[in-house]
């Protein structure tokens, strides 16, 4: 073979086999990020919600699935196990229902024991109030009766729906609320619910029927929180605002697990 030929030959060897690598390197950078996905359960129940925009938004969370689950059915999945099996669990129940001794040992264990990234969306708020581990792990309830929590009587909560709401960012430059500005969705608002004094306060509203707060974070032992009062109605879910907080509440809190 003649010098030049050999030299051609062992030139497109080299290429093949820089081709050959390039290739095994973008499937496995596919490989590993189809390994980190983010695996989200919704938990509803108990009230009915918009599913269709919620799981829109949830179908367009970046580089994320969801499965969902119904309580009271299906209560007995919520138990020390779950994070190995999802990132993150999005309420938007309302339930009234009794807990056994056993469930409520098994969520006292995942969130306070385990602890697991958790959010808290709208409905969630009144789920059972007679259980304090919910106020506690949330950060805040919707008192259906006057209720003492911590030697202090709080007033029963109301609501007023549906109604134009100003959603105004406190901390702008917070994960959370990073690149997100003020903005007005049509949907409901609560009045008198109890808020830990500690949560962290991201977003708020001026509304006279509605509480100030209305977007935090708050860790329960050792689940990391995040909650949004907003959510009742499809235009919250399809408002691109509300999305941006929630896809980035929801990434901000899987980052603090373990922390």
């Amino acid at each position: 073979m003649k010098r030049r030929e050999f030299g051609l030959t062992c030139a497109a060897a080299a290429l093949a086999a820089i081709s050959e690598s390039i290739s095994a390197t973008n499937v496995s950078a596919d490989e590993t990020n189809a390994e980190k996905k983010l695996k989200i359960l919704l938990i509803v129940g108990g009230h009915a919600y918009d599913r269709e925009n919620l799981h829109a938004m949830l179908r367009d969370f970046p580089n994320a699935t969801f499965d969902e689950i119904s309580i009271p059915e299906k209560q007995d999945m919520l138990k020390p196990g779950l994070s190995r099996d999802y990132d993150v669990l999005v309420f938007h129940d309302q339930s009234f229902f009794e807990l056994s001794q056993e469930q409520k040992e098994n969520l006292e264990k995942l969130f306070g024991e385990e602890g697991v990234p958790t959010v808290m969306l709208h409905h969630s708020l009144i789920s059972h109030p007679d259980y304090p581990l919910f106020r506690e792990l949330y950060g805040a309830q919707y008192l259906l009766k006057d209720t003492e929590i911590s030697g202090r009587v709080y007033p029963a909560s109301s609501y007023l729906h549906p109604t134009d709401v100003n959603i105004f960012i406190v901390d702008r430059k917070h994960p959370v609320t990073e690149g997100v500005h003020d903005f007005k969705i049509n949907d409901e608002v609560f009045k008198n619910v109890y808020y830990n004094p500690h949560i962290d306060v991201l977003a708020r509203t001026d509304h006279p029927d509605g509480d100030p707060p209305t977007v935090w974070t708050w860790r329960y032992k050792k689940s990391p929180v995040f909650g949004m009062i907003q959510g009742d109605a499809g235009g919250a879910f399809n408002d691109p605002n509300y999305r941006k907080l929630f896809y980035q509440g929801v990434r901000y809190i899987v980052a603090q697990k373990g922390e």
